[in-house]
Parts: structure tokens; C-alpha cells; sequence
């Protein structure tokens, strides 16, 4: 990873804090100032008590007053502009990440679960913005430590040295302990990410796990996967109760040494007992100084790690993106063409040398049976996936220099199972042409048989229908998501599969609908079902990933073995 690179780019976004900054570093400072003359007052306030010098107690307890309430306005504004820093800086990564995440080939979500990306786009871009927050404590902690450490030097050099010593050592051992930690983390990371995806999986499959009656198999999985998690935070997490015995027991050395060296300062009169009394309130600050440094090295190895897992969603190198050219399509006819195309998922061989060419506005019947390669050929045509090898072109054009805009706007295509939008009937419609007005969105709801079921309902079009439709019925989702594809008015539609869950009455509308509209579109239906098809202007038959036919209904039932097999078991 360049981190160079990066860096740029991630500090890029606090470019737009810069008046949040200042506020930040400026009241950092303020509150460093107020932290370190603290223990000046403790001191002389503590002298004036031996010596029963009221005025100077007065003054000093007063002093003390005033420097706490400015030091709690002044952290209000320090803790204001920290968090308006890493709330609007989180908020522009994670869009800035998502829009990226679009742009990955979708071969990285088949290897990937998707609670993966949901889990590096959900914590990572708020460990890279909340560097702020740690830093707010981090370098305050460290500088006030500094500050300590300084006065205690300079009111006794001995008692300085002492401190340093014990810091080194303290130091020494943390810091060995941070080396380890970072790839304790990354391990750590890449379980929760196995054990999002088993969770996602589970929640999203619900209903299916429910009536497959999948539930204790599936608990267990992601059980396993949890008691693997947290087996392994138990293990790092001994290891740092280790360290923190370890410092502790050096810390209570510390105390009591501490003690023997200030009793023989006092017996021979090299510090007075006020000074040493403060002293020993704020040695905790004094000789935790270095650790500062260390927490300070950990935020700075949590943060190259967080940007490095980030990255590795935005960097095409790992996960590649999709690739699209510079050719913006003018008034498309609609031909598509695919010359010598192969495909392969990973080893599987899907498409082997398919060619043939469907002209403006036909109507095109792709059929063969289950798992020849008919949806790759969607697949490829909609560029979610690239050809291992040969061409595909859309008006003569490879669809390679095609922009991403002028591809994915001129097609639409209606799988067997559409997603649909946790939003509103009329949103779920509108999202695909947010101009559309609600007189177009009843003629095509009208044309696509839903319209009357929908005004069945009592908001109609306002109604909400759940994640994923959950309150509409298969054959009312296809409907819904045909009424959508039409609306967005693109001169390719592609059905695939998309009428299998309707009865044949609603089937035989939604069909007559289409032949309505297919002078002016270039139409392609998938279909099991053969009767669905056999109007179309040609049919292609798919077998073994070759294209072993592409004729007319009529033709094909006479010449080719492929179709006629297909045909006759549909009559059975």
C-alpha cells in the first residue's frame, strides 16, 4: 500500500475542519497550559497551609477556582470541535467508500460475504475519523505529562531522575507488548468479518432457514464462529493482564522507593514537604509520560491499519473495479452482438465461442435447460461481468467503451427474484426515473397488472412495503419490479425469468402488455417455460454453453433436437 498516497487522500477530509481545527489545537493547548500550573498552586497553596499564611491560602485556592472553571469551558469547546471533526469527516468517508464499493467487480461479493464490506465500510472510515478523539486525550495526557515531569525535575532533580528510570522501564515493556498487538488485530479483524458474514447470512435468510427448519444447524454456525472470536480475545486479552500484573508490581516498587527517596530528601532537608507532598498527588502524571508516547504509536499502528484495510476496497488491486470507456451512446437503436464470447467462473467453463446478433427492436426468447449459461449471457450484456475472451457490442460498439452511464441506463433487466426497497410502492417505482409523474407510474402499474391491487391497499401508492417487498407476494414483486424496469424507459429490456412466479392468467397480460411495447424496445425473455417465448421474434437455444440454435419458433420445432426436446417435455 502507498501510504504516502493515502495519507494525502484521508487528510484531504479534514481539509474542510480547518476553522474546527484550530479551535481544537488552540483549546488542546489552553488546557495543557491549565493542567501544568495546577500543580505550581497545589504547591504553594499546600506551603501557605504549613506556614498558616492566610492571605497567600486565599489567593491560591482562588487561583485554583478560576483555572478549573476556565479549564471545564475551554475542554466544552475542545470536546465540540473533536466531535464535529470526526462526525462530518466519518460521514464523508463512508460515502465516499460507498460509492467505491459500487464501482468493485461483482466476482469480489461472490468470494466475499457481504457482512464483510458491510463491516470494513461500517468501522473502519470511524476508526480513521475518531483519530481526533484519541489524539484529544493522547497528546493532551502526553504534553500535561511533559509539563509534570518538568516541574518535578526542576524542584528536584533527584526525584526527576528516579521517575525517568521507572517511565524507561514501564515504557520498555508496553511498548513490546504494541508490537504484538498489531497483528493480533488484524487476526482479530478478519474473524469478525467471518463471523459478520455467518450473522448477515443468517438474518437475511431467514425464511428460508425458517420452513428449511435450518435454525439450529445455522445458530450453531455462527456460535462457533462467535466462541472462535471470543476464544481468541480471551487469549490476547491474558497476554495484556500479564503486562498489566507486571507494570503494576513495578509500580508499587515504584511507590515504595519513591517513599524511601523522599524520606531521605526530607531528613537532610533537600525538599521541603510541601513540594514533596505534590509531588507525590501528581508522580502518577510524571512517570507515565513515556506511556503517553506508547498509546501515542499504538493510535498511529491502529490507524495504518485501519486505512490499509479501507484502502484495499479503493485501491483495484486486491478487489478489482469495474472498467468502463470514455463512448457515450446517442440515441440508441438497441442491436446487441456477441462475436466468439467465452466465460468461465474461475474454472468453470460457462460460455464457449458464443456468436449471434439481435437487431433493434426484436424480441429475443433465450431457453435451454438449468445452468447452460442463459443468465451468464444477461450477466454479460449488463458488464457485471468481463468476457474471458471475445467481444460483446451494443450498436456496433464494444461495450468495453462504453461509458458506465450510457450501459447501465439503455438497459433494464427484471431478475427472477428483484429486490425491492424498504420504501413506499410510488419511491420504489420513482427510483428508477426520479421525474416520472404519478400519472405514467399508474398507466405502466396498469400495463403491468398491479395498479388495481395496489389501490386494493389503504395508503395505495404511499403504502410501505417492508424490506425487500416483504408484504407482497413473488408474483406481486415481479410485477412491481417490471412496472420499474418500464418506467426507466431503457431501450434494452431484459426479462429474466422475471414472469415465473405468476399465474398464467397475470402471466398472459403481462406478455400481452410487452407485445404492446416491443415495436420500440429491444426485448430479451429467459424463460423455463417455453409458451412464454414462442411469439418472440427468434428464440436462442442455449446447450453446454453453445448456442446450438437461433430461429423462429416454427423452425426450430422442425430442425433442431435441442428445442424439440425442450418443447416436448413442457407437453408432458
Amino acid at each position: 500500500m502507498n501510504k504516502k498516497k493515502y495519507y494525502k487522500k484521508i487528510f484531504n477530509y479534514f481539509k474542510n475542519e480547518k476553522k474546527n481545527i484550530f479551535i481544537y489545537i488552540i483549546t488542546s493547548l489552553m488546557i495543557v497550559g491549565l493542567n501544568t500550573i495546577n500543580p505550581v498552586f497545589s504547591a504553594k497553596i499546600l506551603s501557605a497551609i504549613t506556614m498558616i499564611d492566610i492571605k497567600s491560602m486565599c489567593i491560591f485556592a482562588s487561583l485554583i477556582l478560576l483555572t478549573s472553571l476556565v479549564d471545564e469551558i475551554i475542554r466544552y469547546f475542545n470536546y465540540e470541535s473533536s466531535e464535529k471533526i470526526q462526525n462530518r469527516v466519518e460521514m464523508k468517508i463512508k460515502e465516499d467508500v460507498s460509492k467505491e464499493l459500487f464501482n468493485l467487480e461483482i466476482k469480489n461479493f461472490d468470494k466475499e460475504g457481504t457482512g464483510f464490506f458491510a463491516s470494513r465500510i461500517d468501522s473502519e472510515p470511524r476508526a480513521l475519523a475518531a483519530i481526533f478523539t484519541r489524539l484529544r486525550y493522547n497528546a493532551t495526557s502526553f504534553l500535561t505529562s511533559i509539563g509534570i515531569f518538568i516541574y518535578v525535575f526542576y524542584v528536584s532533580p533527584i526525584i526527576g531522575i528516579f521517575l525517568l528510570v521507572f517511565s524507561t522501564i514501564n515504557f520498555y515493556i508496553n511498548f513490546k507488548r504494541t508490537k504484538r498487538w498489531e497483528q493480533e488485530r488484524k487476526t482479530s479483524n478478519e474473524m469478525y468479518e467471518k463471523y459478520s458474514s455467518s450473522f448477515g447470512e443468517l438474518i437475511r435468510g431467514i425464511k428460508d432457514i425458517k420452513v428449511l427448519n435450518l435454525k439450529n444447524y445455522l445458530i450453531k454456525k455462527t456460535t462457533d464462529d462467535q466462541r472462535e472470536l471470543i476464544a481468541y480475545g480471551y487469549k490476547t486479552g491474558k497476554k495484556d493482564q500479564k503486562v498489566r500484573i507486571l507494570t503494576s508490581i513495578i509500580r508499587e516498587i515504584m511507590d515504595f522507593s519513591f517513599i524511601v527517596i523522599g524520606v531521605i530528601l526530607l531528613k537532610y532537608n533537600m525538599i521541603t514537604g510541601a513540594t514533596f507532598l505534590v509531588i507525590y498527588m501528581y508522580k502518577g502524571r510524571a512517570v507515565y509520560f513515556l506511556d503517553d508516547i506508547n498509546d501515542l504509536y499504538r493510535d498511529y499502528k491502529s490507524f495504518n491499519l485501519s486505512l490499509e484495510r479501507l484502502y484495499e476496497l479503493i485501491d483495484d488491486t486486491k478487489y478489482p473495479k469495474e472498467k468502463f470507456g470514455s463512448t457515450k451512446l446517442k440515441n440508441i437503436k438497441g442491436s446487441i452482438e456477441f462475436k466468439n464470447v467465452s466465460f468461465g467462473y474461475e474454472d468453470n467453463e460457462v460460455l464457449k465461442k458464443v456468436n449471434f446478433k439481435i437487431n433493434p427492436c426484436e424480441t429475443i426468447g433465450i431457453v435451454g435447460k438449468s445452468g447452460v449459461g442463459k443468465t451468464t449471457i444477461i450477466n454479460l450484456i449488463n458488464k457485471l461481468y468481463n468476457a474471458n475472451a471475445g467481444s460483446i457490442l451494443i450498436d456496433d460498439t464494444n461495450i468495453n467503451d462504453i461509458t458506465e452511464e450510457s450501459l447501465r441506463n439503455n438497459i433494464s433487466t427484471i431478475t427472477q427474484n428483484p429486490y425491492i426497497f424498504n420504501v413506499s410502492i410510488k419511491d420504489n417505482l420513482k427510483i428508477a426515473n426520479p421525474k416520472v409523474t404519478d400519472k405514467e407510474i399508474k398507466e405502466k402499474c396498469k400495463l403491468c397488472a398491479i395498479d388495481e391491487y395496489i389501490n386494493s391497499l389503504q395508503k395505495k401508492y404511499n403504502t410501505l412495503v417492508g424490506e425487500n417487498g416483504v408484504i407482497l407476494s413473488g408474483g406481486l414483486k415481479q410485477r412491481l419490479a417490471i412496472a420499474r424496469a418500464i418506467i426507466k424507459n431503457s431501450k434494452i429490456l431484459i426479462l429474466d425469468e422475471a414472469t415465473s412466479s405468476l399465474d398464467n392468467e397475470t402471466q398472459d397480460y403481462i406478455h400481452h402488455s410487452i407485445k404492446k411495447i416491443r415495436k420500440d424496445y429491444t426485448i430479451i425473455i429467459i424463460a423455463h417455460r417455453l409458451s412464454t417465448v414462442i411469439d418472440c421474434d427468434k428464440i436462442l437455444v442455449v446447450d453446454d454453453g453453445k448456442i446450438v440454435g437461433f430461429d423462429t419458433h416454427e423452425n426450430l420445432i422442425k430442425t433442431n433436437k435441442v428445442y424439440k426436446r425442450l418443447y416436448k417435455k413442457e407437453l408432458i
